[in-house]
């Protein structure tokens, strides 16, 4: 009886021991298609920052007009990934080299577009556009080199700003030409007038409407219509004419007649000199004030006329 306890207890002993075997063996075998898995992730980004690709300035070559102003285009390509028409201008600025990007307005060197919705626009297909800033440049700004900066600005505004800075590339920068240009009185009325008599000081402003300090010289001629002058004439009446000896000027205002200077038919520097404008609000040295008077001789009756040229020369 004991021999076959035995036998059943060792029996039971292998049995329990392979089936242990066994249940280990289920747990680690691989079962085809469920050991390895993949798991999908995503995102929507739903606003991309803009990139600006190219900007130009039009023209490069900027002829400024003499007393006023000249305009400037700036000119920006643009990409978004979800259209050009989300993208708007945020900034635009037109300055000399001699300043900076966030240097303060000055007409002599820097330029902000102030109303971005009349002088800014944008316009485009797909993801491509095209933003326009046109500047108003004044006559005095200062000759060089010139530089636009442009910067637009995602419409969702969840995105960092843009910018891209227009400085030493060729599509960057533009050149503003010297400008020599003066302004003077359309005429000068000396009055009525007898024979002997001389007339009163008459005023006559002389500006710079350039960029450029300048140097003025005048002559004068008979008539209107012969500048070579045969007759060494100041004007041409209708009875008899007037020689050149007779009309004078003057810088500064009450000089006696006998202390002026002679009006010749040869271009004679005055002795004034005319700076740049440099005051946005209005003229200053740059304008300066000719006195002329004009003693009447024996035999001249009637209307006359004569002219003066005056010239302004680049003061270097």
């Amino acid at each position: 009886m004991k021999r076959e306890n035995l036998i059943i207890i060792t029996g039971l002993f292998l049995f329990l021991f392979v089936a242990s075997l066994v249940a280990v063996t289920m747990v680690t075998s691989n079962v085809a298609g469920w050991n390895n898995f993949s798991t999908t992730t995503k995102a929507y980004i739903w606003n991309t920052e803009p990139n600006m690709t190219q900007v130009v300035v039009i023209p490069t070559s900027i002829d400024l007009s003499p007393g006023n102003t000249t305009q400037v285009n700036c000119s920006a390509t643009i990409w978004d990934y979800n259209g050009w028409s989300d993208v708007n201008i945020s900034n635009a600025t037109f300055y000399h080299i001699s300043v900076n990007d966030n240097s303060p307005d000055d007409n002599n060197n820097h330029y902000t577009i102030q109303d971005i919705g009349n002088d800014c626009s944008c316009s485009g297909t797909g993801n491509i556009g095209t933003c326009n800033c046109t500047f108003d440049v004044w006559y005095y700004a200062t000759n060089g080199t010139w530089i636009c900066n442009m910067t637009v600005t995602d419409k969702g505004g969840e995105a960092t700003e843009r910018y891209y800075y227009l400085n030493s590339s060729n599509n960057a920068s533009a050149t503003v030409n010297t400008v020599v240009a003066i302004d003077v009185p359309a005429e000068i009325d000396y009055g009525n007038l007898s024979v002997t008599e001389t007339s009163s000081d008459m005023p006559a402003n002389v500006s710079n409407f350039g960029n450029t300090p300048v140097n003025i010289s005048v002559r004068g001629y008979g008539g209107t219509t012969n500048p070579d002058n045969p007759g060494d004439l100041c004007m041409e009446c209708a009875y008899g004419n007037i020689s050149m000896g007779y009309e004078k000027y003057s810088l500064a205002s009450g000089t006696d007649y006998s202390l002026m200077t002679t009006l010749t038919n040869t271009s004679t520097e005055m002795g004034l000199s005319l700076p740049v404008r440099t005051d946005d609000n209005g003229y200053g040295n740059d304008t300066n004030t000719t006195y002329w008077k004009l003693q009447i001789p024996l035999s001249v009756g009637g209307v006359c006329n004569g002219t003066l040229e005056f010239v302004g020369q680049e003061n270097w």
